[in-house]
């Protein structure tokens, strides 16, 4: 069931909702949750956007990416990287006898498990690389303000993140399109 004010509400909560994810995930690299509980309130997200606008609607607007290519005096100049929301400009330029080609890249559920994977399982190859066991902790020598320090905690969780967030995708995505 579709609605103005639920459209309305979580064209607004969208967002709340993705950065609270993010805070979750940097969170957990201190206290337990992280990357699991951020990737499902990440998804949680999305799974609304669904309901509210459509999977199509919500493919479009988040998973693809339209690499831009400018011509200047018809040879190629440079590659730009251009979200989706922003295709209506570039054809908009493209009627002004601004030429231009691009490219619609379009980021897979199942893309964002496998690079979940592999960066958490590369995580624990940091120790094994430095002679220790593996998944052993590795810390950088550095401290960010608000974000504290950096390691392959905080990797491990990102990866997690990763991967529940594409499960989810995966599975919602998939039930919405029958």
């Amino acid at each position: 069931m579709r609605t103005l004010i639920f459209a309305t509400a979580i064209r607004l909560l969208t967002p709340l909702f993705l950065l609270f994810s993010v805070y979750i995930l940097f969170r957990g690299h201190h206290h337990p949750g992280g990357g699991f509980i951020g990737g499902l309130i990440c998804s949680l997200a999305f799974v609304f956007h669904a309901l509210a606008h459509g999977s199509e609607h919500t493919e479009s607007t988040y998973f693809r990416l339209s690499v831009c290519q400018y011509k200047a005096n018809g040879k190629p100049s440079q590659l730009y990287y251009v979200w989706s929301w922003m295709q209506l400009a570039i054809r908009k330029n493209h009627r002004n006898g601004n030429h231009k080609r691009f490219h619609v890249i379009r980021l897979r559920p199942i893309y964002l498990m496998a690079f979940g994977l592999l960066l958490a399982a590369g995580s624990g190859m940091v120790g094994l690389i430095l002679g220790k066991p593996f998944m052993t902790a590795w810390w950088l020598p550095l401290e960010l303000p608000v974000l504290g320090s950096l390691g392959t905690p905080l990797l491990f969780d990102t990866g997690v993140f990763m991967l529940v967030l594409g499960m989810v995708l995966k599975m919602v995505f998939t039930m919405k399109k029958e």
